[in-house]
């Protein structure tokens, strides 16, 4: 009969020092998560404007040229926007384009995103009602919105208001 020996018990340093890089790295894991989440934080100076959706005949070139303009509008402090490139990438419409526009804001890191729509007015062929929503990335709130007639025969005004619009309703102010 052969004797079995006993199982080797293995020394006690060798685990403290198995304990100790496990601690350790999740130590690090964490420290790896926290810069992770603070670089990838929302941005509350940075707007994503989705590209607009056009309920008007004969505008549909608008829906990337008012969304571009608007962004080159909206590019100044204490306000940044995100490319219309990096949007062009990014956006994937949906059936609520308004959770799309929120989708696209926290994918860009911006705080704030922005989505319209332009609908024809049949009693006006000359005019368009224009909607405008921002909700904050983070929480999915409508932090505001504005609705009013526009002429189509002006486009860049179109933007130009919807800029000040933006900038005057937003939270983010210029520092003192």
């Amino acid at each position: 009969m052969t004797d079995i020996p006993p199982p080797r018990v293995p020394p006690r340093r060798l685990l403290l020092g198995l304990g100790s890089i496990v601690v350790l790295l999740t130590v690090l894991g964490a420290v790896s998560f926290v810069r992770y989440a603070r670089q990838h934080a929302p941005n509350p100076g940075l707007v994503a404007v989705a590209p607009f959706d056009i309920f008007a005949t004969g505008l549909d070139r608008w829906r990337v040229e008012l969304a571009v303009a608007l962004t080159q509008q909206l590019n100044a402090a204490p306000l940044a926007a995100v490319p219309q490139t990096v949007v062009a990438e990014t956006w994937r419409h949906a059936p609520r384009p308004e959770i799309s526009a929120v989708e696209l804001a926290r994918q860009t890191s911006a705080g704030l995103a922005v989505y319209a729509r332009v609908d024809s007015l049949p009693s006006n062929p000359d005019s368009v009602r224009v909607t405008l929503l921002a909700f904050d990335a983070t929480t999915t709130k409508v932090l505001f919105g504005v609705a009013f007639n526009w002429r189509v025969t002006d486009p860049e005004g179109l933007a130009a208001r919807l800029a000040d619009d933006v900038r005057h309703h937003h939270p983010v102010k210029p520092a003192l």
